[in-house]
């Protein structure tokens, strides 16, 4: 059973849960025709077939309308959803196993869902009235989820303000939080070989682990048009949710691409058009041939594309990177500085970078 339709009969039965806890003395008297009345009853069917039998057949379950002065909160912090949302935010394996991350608060989840793209990744959302009745803010925030609920098996839910802390990865929940698919990887194709042509920039991260970084770079990234990033060993889980805000939403829209190794990346930028002549490593050392250019000085937009390597915060490119650089099979580039200051934060360094290269074809296409 694939993970999104056990979220969907999960969030099912934390509610159907709920309701019977409050009806434990058999005082539920809304009306027979009530959809959670009927779960009540079907609970023990329900509670065998998620155990044993875990049914793709969801359709049913939705429960509608999710958001209605009617509706039934999710309000138990150890249901099998809260506790599911808490294993992706902390877990990258269980992102991995889930193919799922998680977007939290007003702004992120109303970014996503507005638009097309990002809104099909959208697999189940908590919130709480309190996020839906933020004036405007939540007016909008609740006609968005209208839209996505149901769709592509994506459940929305209202729950009370603990649920939503306890499924959040901030300190300061603001009473939404939602689980998405992980877009599929970057893969070249011929497509990508004649697009070479317009001169795109791939980004490497040679091990840069810190989120904060990296969502940054995928923001510049984003910004300045790249093609795709690249990640090597070592480097951060972007999916991780302090890289996805990090981003503001960029990692979604991103292309990016996990490689196990440096040989595989070069192997790989061959199938995408580009030779390791044109892969540039941000550092001050050179070979004895070719010494490290300023920034400015490297031609970003001409020939068959080019590509930047940005090493690990502190300790830099990985031996086998400098090592390319040392002998002349890549080639370095610098950001200049005044004199005293001996590095820049890798996030900077490379967004100094991507401008130049954006500065560059904005030229040309003027």
């Amino acid at each position: 059973m694939s993970a999104v339709a056990m979220l969907a009969l999960e969030t099912t039965l934390a509610f159907t849960t709920d309701t019977i806890r409050l009806s434990s003395k058999h005082s539920l008297s809304r009306c027979s025709a009530c959809p959670f009345f009927k779960l009540q009853r079907q609970f023990s069917t329900f509670s065998q077939a998620f155990h044993y039998k875990r049914s793709d057949t969801l359709s049913s379950l939705h429960l509608s309308p999710i958001l209605g002065p009617e509706a039934i909160e999710l309000s138990s912090t150890k249901s099998s959803t809260v506790k599911l949302f808490q294993s992706i935010a902390s877990r990258k394996k269980s992102r991995s196993e889930h193919n799922l991350t998680l977007v939290e608060g007003h702004r992120l989840v109303m970014e996503a869902l507005s638009h097309p793209r990002t809104r099909d990744l959208f697999r189940s959302v908590l919130v709480s009235r309190e996020a839906l009745g933020r004036g405007e803010l939540g007016g909008k925030l609740n006609d968005l989820l209208e839209i996505v609920h149901g769709k592509n098996g994506c459940m929305v839910n209202l729950a009370s303000q603990q649920v939503v802390n306890a499924a959040s990865d901030t300190q300061t929940p603001q009473g939404v939080v939602a689980v998405l698919k992980i877009p599929p990887s970057y893969v070249p194709d011929s497509a990508t070989i004649i697009r070479r042509k317009q001169s795109k920039l791939f980004l490497i991260l040679d091990g840069v682990s810190d989120p904060g970084n990296a969502g940054t770079l995928l923001r510049s990234s984003l910004a300045v048009g790249v093609e795709a990033v690249i990640l090597l060993p070592s480097s951060c889980d972007i999916w991780s949710p302090k890289a996805v805000r990090s981003s503001m939403g960029a990692a979604f829209k991103v292309p990016t691409v996990s490689l196990g190794s440096w040989d595989e990346c070069i192997t790989f930028m061959e199938k995408c058009g580009l030779d390791a002549s044109n892969i540039y490593a941000a550092t001050m050392e050179g070979s004895s041939s070719t010494p490290s250019k300023p920034h400015y000085a490297v031609d970003w937009v001409g020939g068959n594309g080019a590509a930047l390597v940005i090493g690990k915060e502190g300790q830099g490119l990985s031996n086998q990177v400098r090592e390319y650089a040392k002998l002349g099979k890549i080639k370095s580039v610098y950001v200049p500085m005044e004199t005293g200051i001996e590095s820049l934060n890798a996030a900077i360094c490379g967004s100094v970078i991507l401008f130049e290269y954006h500065r560059q074809h904005c030229t040309i296409v003027q």
